[in-house]
Order: C-alpha cells, then structure tokens, then sequence
C-alpha cells in the first residue's frame, strides 16, 4: 500500500469512517472485501479473539459510595441528540447502522414524528446508561467486540 494510501487509511479509521478506509484496502492491497459470516468464519474469529475471563465476584461493588446525580445529565434531551447527530461522523457500532443511517433516522422529516421519539429515547438511555446501575446481561450487546473477517486474493 502506498504511503498516501496509509495516510488515508489511518485518517479515516481515526474518524471511525471504516467502510470509506476499508474502500482504500481493498484497492491497494491484497485484501478483496468483507467474509459473509458463516460457520466456518465464526468458528475462525473464535479462535483468534481472546477468551472470556470468569468474573470475579470481589470486582463487583455492590453499593456504589458516590452515585451520579441525574441533575449534570438532565441536558441530555432530544434536541441534544439531534443536533450531536447532525454534527457525528462515524461507522456503525453493535447495530452495524453507521451515522449517515443515524442522521437520516433521527434528524430527517421523512420519517415525522418517529425521528423526534426516537432522539428521545436515545437520550433517556444515555441519561439512564450515565446514572443507573443496568444489569450487565441487559447491556452485553453494547459492551461486545465486533470483528470483521477479511477476504484476501
């Protein structure tokens, strides 16, 4: 790959643009897209990402000391997740919807009064993620590791 390409590359994976850099491997590399996602794959990213460590009990406080106020995070309202979304960049996370799919969900009329419900929603789990304890099994999907297996010529 060339050095341009690399610069390039490193930017846009830095502003999480990841199908935009992904577009600059395939071109200069031996790389020639995305696997679908099969038995064998999955059984071949199993193997590569490290395993699960047990939980230790001693590493959970059951009582936080200091809990968050909810008053700092009452600023976190629908017409805040609107206009951050209007000003994101970004690739999608564990709903593989990156901010372009965003951005046209909430911030677009197209959709009327659904984009206006949905920001909201987006702001009361971001204020109940920021001030609640949540039991881990409900947020496990947020907090997973997503990899993505490569074809090569």
């Amino acid at each position: 790959m060339k050095q341009s390409n690399q610069k390039a590359f490193c930017r846009l994976m830095f502003q999480a643009q990841v199908k935009k850099a992904l577009k600059i491997v395939n071109h200069a590399s031996d790389i020639a897209g995305k696997h679908d996602i099969t038995t064998d794959i999955k059984k071949k990213l199993k193997e590569k990402h490290p395993k699960v460590a047990e939980l230790k009990q001693s590493a959970i406080i059951e009582k936080p000391e200091n809990k968050t106020g909810r008053v700092i995070f009452e600023n976190i309202t629908q017409d805040e997740i609107t206009s951050n979304t209007k000003n994101s960049s970004g690739s999608g996370g564990p709903t593989q919807i990156d901010i372009d799919t965003w951005r046209e969900m909430i911030c677009s009329n197209s959709y009327g009064t659904h984009s206006k419900m949905l920001a909201d929603e987006a702001a009361t789990l971001a204020k109940r993620l920021a001030t609640d304890t949540i039991p881990h099994d409900y947020i496990s999907t947020i907090l997973a590791c997503r990899l993505v297996p490569l074809k090569k010529r």
